[in-house]
């Protein structure tokens, strides 16, 4: 009855389609500007640490639809089982029995129906996602990373005879892009006054005269794609690899990274603590084993929270606990690490800006009819606030500051149609920068203003605003900005750079990602 036999095994394949397509225009709706190196990575990985607003979104607004249009195209075509609804036509003293229920089908039919539906799907993700672009990226390889990486165990580092403490706030999805046309932004109105302020005070490199930020590499456009971008001087690529001659597997996050020399490592070796706090599950994305492996930082996260006792077991907004919370732990264990005679690294990742719309705390305002602007303004207000704290502090004085965005914001409506375009290099939005309290030389308007560059040079820009002479000025993919010397961006333009980053690297793969992790220690996230 119903459908003949044929046709049944593409009953799975009807499913995969429609969730399919759900799914995609949940990630069209939720994710923005994201690539395929984003979706890889976070299919990819344990859902650990997800904001349940998200796993609850993509239930509904995905999940949930395919199901039930499934249910209803299945059972047209199967139920109710042993029955046929027929309505008879007489014509010419010819009784007919027409079937209108359950439905026939053809398997022909079907299954062009299915391949016609996939089709339009990749059709849909290339033009929104870049999928065609990165299948050939995954095929043709480039020597580009082989030839412009510099491999920061090769360079000389010269730290100051007083090393700096280093407080580095990285902001989630902070864009100099939500200030006014008038500083550099985009809107009529600036949505960040008191980070405008900062970085008008202090040294906020910039694309032009005004303030506008750092452009987001390939590969570098998500949470700990950023962190290691800026920490590393890398992009954060998967590729597939033979199993049987690879040991690592970036799967399980186990090794992370480990040809890399990042950051942590090297103020670990100089005989820094490193730490970082942030208000969500630092298991999320790897995050842990990558602070952990690369300079053994002390965590202190969402799960830390609470069984310090700062927080309650069941106590969990947004991402863990908000950034009202998170900027008086930060104070409380500055105040404590400050006392210890080694110098400290004290790194920070803020929350309450995510999309979709952020999260709207006990100290934000309504002066904006959108609800983004709103978190947006109480975030620029908070930061401003927790540094103004610090430069009141005994430790400001030997301590530089950093404020960075960690990328881009995926939310898909407060940015309308302006976009931070990773494939062409055409970028119109940029990542917000701050360098206050930094050791360097009075830096002229020529370093800092109208440069080509990414977060891939703050990597080294970060040991320079400490005080340390890095020879050559090039570590990672990066460049000390404050050198003034020319970046890749500058020296090879973002069209062909981006390029270049997308397509597969035999040497990061086999030097960086998946060479023998033997001896790296595994951290047991738990």
């Amino acid at each position: 009855m119903g459908e003949n036999s044929h046709t049944r095994y593409l009953i799975p394949g009807r499913f995969f389609v429609l969730l399919l397509y759900f799914s995609f225009q949940w990630g069209k709706a939720n994710y923005g500007n994201i690539g395929m190196d984003e979706i890889v990575f976070t299919l990819s990985m344990s859902l650990e640490g997800t904001s349940e607003t998200f796993i609850n979104s993509y239930l509904r607004d995905a999940l949930v639809p395919a199901v039930v249009i499934f249910a209803v195209i299945f059972l047209a075509f199967h139920f109710p089982a042993g029955h046929i609804y027929q309505i008879e036509v007489k014509t010419a003293n010819k009784l007919h029995k027409i079937q209108i229920f359950p439905l026939r089908f053809h398997a022909g039919v079907c299954l062009v129906c299915v391949v016609a539906g996939f089709v339009a799907i990749c059709l849909m993700a290339d033009q929104t996602f870049a999928l065609f672009s990165y299948v050939s990226n995954q095929i043709h390889s480039s020597s580009f990373i082989e030839e412009a990486y510099v491999d920061p165990d090769s360079v000389e580092l010269t730290f100051p005879e007083e090393k700096r403490n280093l407080i580095w706030i990285y902001m989630e999805s902070a864009e100099s892009s939500a200030q006014d046309v008038e500083e550099g932004g985009l809107f009529d109105v600036n949505y960040i006054p008191e980070m405008t302020r900062l970085a008008t005070e202090y040294v906020s490199f910039s694309q032009s005269d005004l303030i506008e930020g750092a452009s987001v590499a390939p590969a570098c456009g998500w949470t700990i794609a950023g962190l290691v971008a800026q920490t590393a001087g890398i992009p954060l690529k998967l590729y597939s690899h033979d199993t049987s001659k690879i040991d690592n597997s970036m799967k399980n996050y186990d090794y992370f990274l480990p040809g890399a020399t990042t950051l942590g490592d090297i103020l670990e070796e100089n005989g820094y603590q490193n730490y970082f706090m942030a208000g969500s599950n630092f298991n999320f994305g790897g995050r842990t084993n990558y602070f952990s492996q690369h300079g053994d930082y002390d965590i202190y996260d969402y799960k830390r929270a609470i069984s310090d006792g700062k927080i309650d077991s069941d106590y969990k907004v947004w991402w863990g606990f908000e950034d009202e919370k998170l900027y008086e732990f930060a104070k409380e264990k500055l105040l404590e690490i400050a006392e210890a005679e080694e110098p400290f690294n004290f790194s920070m990742l803020t929350v309450d800006t995510h999309h979709q719309d952020g999260y709207v705390c006990e100290l934000c305002g309504d002066t904006y009819d959108d609800q983004y602007a709103n978190v947006w303004a109480c975030a620029s207000a908070q930061v401003y606030d927790f540094v103004c704290w610090i430069q009141e502090q005994d430790f400001y004085d030997d301590t530089t500051i950093i404020i960075t965005g960690d990328h881009c914001s995926m939310d898909s409506d407060f940015y309308g149609e302006y976009t931070y375009d990773k494939h062409s290099g055409e970028t119109v939005r940029k990542v917000y920068n701050a360098f206050i309290n930094a050791d360097v030389a009075d830096v002229d308007e020529k370093v800092e203003n109208n440069r080509l560059f990414t977060t891939l040079d703050f990597f080294p820009t970060a040991l320079a605003s400490l005080g340390v002479e890095i020879a050559g000025d090039r570590l990672g993919l990066g460049v000390n900005l404050f050198s003034g010397e020319e970046t890749l961006s500058e020296k090879y333009g973002y069209e062909y750079l981006f390029e270049e980053l997308e397509k597969k690297s035999p040497y990061y793969n086999q030097t960086l990602l998946y060479p023998s992790a033997e001896d790296t220690e595994v951290i047991d996230p738990s």
